[in-house]
């Protein structure tokens, strides 16, 4: 096994869990057609699809110009647009459909300028070399041209979206006390938990590399994101299943009990 293929074996884990966590919210969008889960399953495919193209630059020539394609689809897809669309996803939970899809709209804007702004980066092809177990910090020149800034902020505003909204929910949780529509709401506290912990993780995984220089455990970092998100997620799942099983229940026993008083009663005879 070459180097860089050792090096890439947490972002081989990172597709594994983005896969299945996307093929998951693709079934449950396919099924409900909810439109937060359509932004969610759009950010999972975009993770899903840079990370593919980041295995396939380091194991192949990350110099040559389909390494340098790869590069900037992964650095487009999952450093600048994933984090944002998963915000958004988050966004159109707690608010109508007018206002998700008005915000859906600028994001749309603003993922077009974030493709211009990397596609337009000149590269640090020393650095690109040298990328494999890393996130491929300073490699896009000027360090501080317009494509940091888009990505700062795109980074910003779809990890305040996921935390605030799991804060959010699990504080209206905390206030009512009760079950939700037949639901236990201890299952959705702490898959908000989950999912709050795991979008901290995934934006701390790029701070960390950039900011304090800990390049080598973004994919590690990011591996533990996105398996803790995902477990809150399939938290959420079985609160849902746990809810269908006890409506099923309510319903056989009113069904009974309909049926106890419509019986008809024997005569007593004394």
């Amino acid at each position: 096994m070459s180097q860089n293929a050792i090096l890439v074996i947490f972002a081989v884990i990172n597709v594994i869990v983005v896969g299945v966590f996307a093929a998951t919210i693709l079934r449950q969008y396919v099924q409900r057609r909810r439109e937060a889960q359509l932004y969610w399953t759009i950010a999972l495919l975009m993770a899903f699809v840079a990370t593919l193209a980041y295995i396939f630059m380091v194991v192949g020539t990350p110099t040559s110009q389909v390494g340098i394609f790869y590069f900037r689809l992964y650095y487009t897809l999952g450093a600048a647009l994933t984090p944002a669309w998963l915000g958004l996803g988050s966004l159109a939970l707690v608010t109508s459909k007018r206002v998700a899809r008005t915000i859906g709209f600028l994001l749309g804007g603003a993922s077009l300028w974030a493709v211009v702004a990397i596609s337009d980066a000149s590269l640090n092809m020393t650095a690109l070399s040298n990328i494999a177990g890393t996130p491929g910090t300073g490699i896009l020149q000027p360090e501080n041209g317009p494509w940091l800034i888009t990505i700062i902020v795109l980074n910003t505003l779809g990890v305040a979206l996921l935390a605030g909204v799991a804060i959010y929910s699990g504080w209206q949780l905390l206030r009512r006390r009760a079950s939700v529509a037949g639901f236990y709401p201890g299952n959705l506290l702490w898959a908000n938990v989950l999912i709050l912990v795991g979008a901290l993780f995934n934006g701390a995984a790029g701070t960390l590399a950039r900011v304090f220089g800990l390049s080598s455990s973004f994919w590690l970092v990011m591996a533990l994101g996105w398996i803790i998100f995902y477990l809150g997620v399939l938290l959420t799942s079985k609160r849902k299943a746990i809810s269908k099983q006890t409506a099923i229940k309510m319903q056989t026993e009113t069904r009974e009990t309909h049926v106890a008083q419509t019986k008809p009663q024997e005569p007593h005879v004394t």
